[in-house]
């Protein structure tokens, strides 16, 4: 061991410099990021009770998990100041908001009909569209996701 130099790697210099004490968060103890987890579990939270106030199976967790997100980021936060405020400078338009889950009649329109096929779809509402303003409904049978203004609701009915 004499005479073996030891090398600092540049932040252990630049941490011995200014005296910071690096601790790194020791594993599982999700505690030691309180605000982040905190956060995390509140959006999983909603995301389950979306789910499970409509009867939906796991199957619908990501479109539930960005759901409860977007809603988040609609609702206000400490100070009355919702995110999408803070972002846009103007309050959002919560007229839009609809039932996670509930049953969904999606008019398809004359282009997309064949002479006698039924003029809407049954589906579920999972979600917001990002790049349109429309409803993300998922239609079980067919396994297609459409994203759509057109529609009617029923938010009292479960599929």
């Amino acid at each position: 061991m004499a005479g073996m130099s030891t090398s600092l790697t540049s932040s252990q210099v630049i941490y011995r410099r200014r005296e910071f004490n690096a601790n790194s968060r020791v594993e599982y103890t999700l505690q030691q990021n309180g605000v982040a987890e905190r956060k995390n579990r509140t959006i999983e939270e909603a995301a389950r009770a979306m789910l499970e106030e409509k009867h939906l199976p796991k199957f619908y967790w990501a479109e539930a998990i960005k759901t409860a997100v977007y809603l988040q980021n609609q609702a206000s936060a400490n100070g009355g100041v919702s995110p999408h405020e803070l972002y846009f400078k103007k309050k959002p338009n919560m007229a839009h908001l609809r039932v996670f889950g509930s049953i969904v009649y999606v008019h398809m329109p004359k282009e997309k009909q064949r002479k006698l096929d039924a003029k809407a779809k049954k589906c579920i509402l999972v979600g917001y569209s990002d790049e349109q303003k429309g409803y993300k409904c998922y239609n079980p049978r067919t396994k297609q996701a459409l994203i759509s203004q057109d529609v009617l609701f029923d938010e009292s009915a479960s599929w």
